[in-house]
């Protein structure tokens, strides 16, 4: 069966609750856990598009 490559875009969106001083670290470091959570318990939920990669295809040799 022949392969080729293919890119996944996804979109994600938490809310956090934080002061209103919160740096943007402050910020990813409560977004980041409860983003990968959602990726993880509802992975199909958040799959904005998939097409083909025609910038960078498959080559067995270079990609394997």
């Amino acid at each position: 069966m022949a392969k080729v490559a293919k890119l996944v875009s996804v979109t994600l969106m938490t809310r956090v609750i934080v002061d209103d001083n919160a740096s943007e670290m402050d910020i990813m470091e409560l977004a980041i856990p409860k983003l990968s959570e959602k990726l993880m318990d509802e992975p199909f939920e958040h799959i904005e598009d998939i097409c083909d990669d025609e910038e960078c295809p498959y080559e067995p040799g270079f990609d394997d």
